[in-house]
């Protein structure tokens, strides 16, 4: 597994979107944990259910919000602190840079309008699932996308088991994507709890849509 854990690439101001998202996920993952639902049913509340969107009708457990609310409450809930904390390393890394070429308002707008394109993708593969769908994986998959393109030149630093190496953003990201699009294969085969179209669909949407959302383009 490649993890990346930082980039050289400074940006002009500090990211502050980023750094509100990265709170607001985990004030949200505390309230998961500690709060008076217990953490299963509030992952069912906030989680994004298939069968909710499909149906236009709240499964008994899950009753607090309106299933098309879900599309954007999901992005904020986590499985495990394993779960948050690779996903905000990630948006740190990627997300300071991309909100650096962005008005912060645009960012915020990109990064959860990709984050529903990723859950309905995933409605797409199993629209009658009860199975919640939670995480800011799509969203941050987005980021990445629009991160390839916009510096494809950048340095990642990226740590494999026993090294690390220091990779261009046009090498690592592409590597990432592919290793997604061989999840879902073998996923698809074997079962897998990770949402992989949803990284897919929100790396796609990244790269289509990142061009709306930027203020100046240009590689460094």
């Amino acid at each position: 597994m490649l993890i990346p854990y930082r980039d050289e690439n400074p940006t002009e101001r500090f990211a502050l979107v980023t750094l509100i998202i990265i709170l607001a996920n985990v004030a949200m993952f505390c309230y998961q944990v500690l709060g008076p639902h217990g953490f299963a049913r509030t992952t069912m509340m906030y989680g994004f259910i298939p069968l909710e969107l499909s149906t236009g009708q709240n499964v008994p457990v899950s009753h607090f919000l309106s299933p098309f609310l879900t599309l954007l409450s999901y992005m904020f809930c986590h499985g495990s602190v394993t779960h948050l904390g690779f996903n905000m390393l990630f948006l740190w890394i990627f997300g300071n840079n991309v909100e650096d070429r962005m008005t912060r308002g645009g960012f915020l707008v990109f990064y959860l309008l990709a984050g529903v394109i990723a859950a309905l993708a995933f409605a797409g593969m199993a629209p009658l699932s009860k199975i919640p769908l939670v995480g800011a994986s799509g969203a941050i998959s987005a980021v990445l996308g629009a991160y390839l393109f916009m510096f494809p030149f950048a340095r990642v630093y990226v740590w494999m088991i026993f090294f690390t190496m220091r990779l261009p953003a046009m090498i690592y990201l592409p590597v990432w994507f592919v290793m997604q699009i061989l999840g879902l294969l073998q996923g698809s085969t074997g079962g897998s709890n990770v949402a992989w179209i949803s990284h897919i669909a929100g790396f796609a949407a990244g790269v289509i849509l990142f061009k709306l959302f930027v203020k100046r383009y240009r590689v460094p």
